[in-house]
């Protein structure tokens, strides 16, 4: 019996080797809004995608100091865009760029509690976070 049990942390690679548990949220959003997307566990794999007409945009960073000016670490999908990708994260900010519109995002959790990553900032050293 281990006495000094140590949880897994966000570099336990048998959790991204099986299947992950499935996270899917849908929601409206205004231009200026920021919502931010908590997933309660690392991510294995994220989708978004901007459900909205063709003429709008979202924009989608992994801080909300992404979408400062000065910061401008983003990305932005059109109306109808997916963006799809393996990457860890606990949560998501989007923010939108028309009066109203809608988004779709799926992820593929982990069985890892977002509480064992690593706190990804700018100030912390990452680059191109916010």
């Amino acid at each position: 019996m281990a006495l000094n049990y140590q949880p897994v942390g966000e570099g336990y690679v048998s959790a991204y080797q099986i299947s992950a548990t499935p996270f899917v949220t849908s929601s409206n959003i205004t231009m200026g809004q920021v919502k931010e997307i908590k997933f309660g566990h690392i991510s294995r794999f994220i989708c978004v995608k901007n459900t909205g007409p063709s003429d709008s945009q979202i924009k989608v960073a992994f801080t909300e100091n992404g979408f400062k000016p000065e910061n401008s670490n983003f990305f932005t999908l059109s109306g109808s865009e997916v963006f799809q990708a393996d990457l860890r994260t606990e949560k998501l900010f989007i923010s939108g760029s028309v009066s109203s519109l809608s988004f779709s995002v799926i992820a593929g959790l982990t069985t890892i509690s977002s509480k064992m990553i690593t706190t990804i900032t700018g100030s912390s050293g990452f680059e191109g976070v916010g």
